[in-house]
């Protein structure tokens, strides 16, 4: 049977801090980016971490990038190693105005910072031109096995279609210029949203998208949904049902058809779930799950009345995502509140199967 053995876990930050996305440089150091201050309302800037250890203990190392106070901004950057381990991505939002204001209503620009030494200094940020309407940018930019690079954001255009579309800029000069963008997700019908997308590529130009799935104007949840592109991003087949209804839900390939899949399930015995699953074109079978962290609480659904929007101010938890480490274990990052503060758990596996 399919199994996952949790090896050892522990917090890397304690500042309200939240969105950490790790990567493994070829050196083996792991560094880790994540937003500081306001927990998952993102207040403050972009600061990153190493480890020299595959995540057992970790070293501040500075300020990515810093929010500003007039203008009033602020920015939560995620990782990603172009395919030569050369360059190291961090790519966000820079959000601009009132950090109080709700999902949807904060005016923000895509960006990305670069490192070409091993993330010990950082390139002035740079702009990606995406629609003009608030952005929600909930995965680092994706660099393909080609050189490719895709770089996505989903349109939150109005309070009632919060989510409508998920579409990636394209980079094939290793980021200079962003020429083109495509949709990923987008329902005909305009019935469902798609927040917190994730990217991976599963074999050369083979690429996946995951998203949570709402329905538009109340935002309640409905399975994850998850589309396949066959060449390196610029078209996708339909949207498919993973038929887990999971909210924030990210994919690591493990080779073939397989999948280790970490989302959130914040109704009924909440936390991060781990899951070893095979897919096809149009389906998903789930072979083993279990929590990977247990928030240890039990909520049995949304509160009467509330929209899925109202329900995102309750949350405790969210962003997992793993990466493969040289030794062939897997380190997961994700936010949590512990104690009343909001920081950084990482969380190391092994898997057999």
């Amino acid at each position: 049977m399919p199994t996952i053995h949790i090896l050892n876990t522990g917090r890397l930050d304690e500042r309200e801090s939240a969105f950490p996305q790790a990567v493994q440089l070829p050196s083996g150091d792991v560094l880790c980016s994540f937003s500081v201050g306001g927990g998952q309302y993102v207040h403050g800037g972009t600061d990153w971490v190493r480890s020299t250890d595959a995540g057992e203990t970790w070293r501040l190392e500075g300020q990515l990038l810093p929010p500003t106070a007039d203008p009033p901004s602020a920015n939560f950057l995620k990782l990603s190693l172009s395919g030569d381990g050369r360059t190291i991505y961090a790519y966000g939002t820079r959000y601009w105005g009132d950090p109080a204001a709700r999902f949807g209503e904060r005016r923000g620009e895509a960006i990305f910072c670069a490192s070409i030494d091993d993330g010990r200094t950082w390139s002035p940020p740079q702009v990606i031109s995406m629609p003009d309407c608030p952005l929600e940018i909930s995965h680092s930019i994706r660099p393909l096995s080609s050189g490719r690079l895709l770089a996505p954001a989903a349109l939150l255009a109005h309070k009632d279609r919060l989510g409508e579309e998920v579409l990636v800029a394209v980079s094939d000069d290793c980021g200079r210029t962003w020429p083109s963008r495509r949709t990923v997700l987008r329902d005909p019908v305009g019935r469902l949203g798609f927040w917190e997308q994730k990217l991976a590529e599963f074999a050369p130009d083979r690429v996946m998208v995951v998203a949570w799935t709402v329905t538009l104007g109340d935002y309640h949840d409905e399975p994850n949904s998850f589309a396949i592109s066959h060449d390196g991003g610029l078209n996708w087949g339909p949207r498919q049902s993973t038929g887990i209804r999971g909210q924030t839900m990210t994919p690591l390939p493990l080779g073939g058809d397989r999948l280790l899949v970490l989302y959130n399930r914040r109704y009924g015995a909440q936390g991060i779930v781990a899951a070893l699953v095979t897919f096809t074109e149009t389906a998903w079978t789930v072979h083993h799950d279990q929590l990977m962290y247990d928030a240890g609480a039990f909520r049995s659904g949304p509160s009467v009345g509330a929209t899925g929007v109202d329900e995102l101010a309750s949350f405790q938890f969210g962003f997992p995502t793993a990466i493969r480490l040289t030794d062939g274990t897997l380190l997961a990052t994700h936010w949590c509140v512990e104690s009343g503060v909001c920081g950084i758990r990482w969380t190391r596996m092994r898997i057999d199967w």
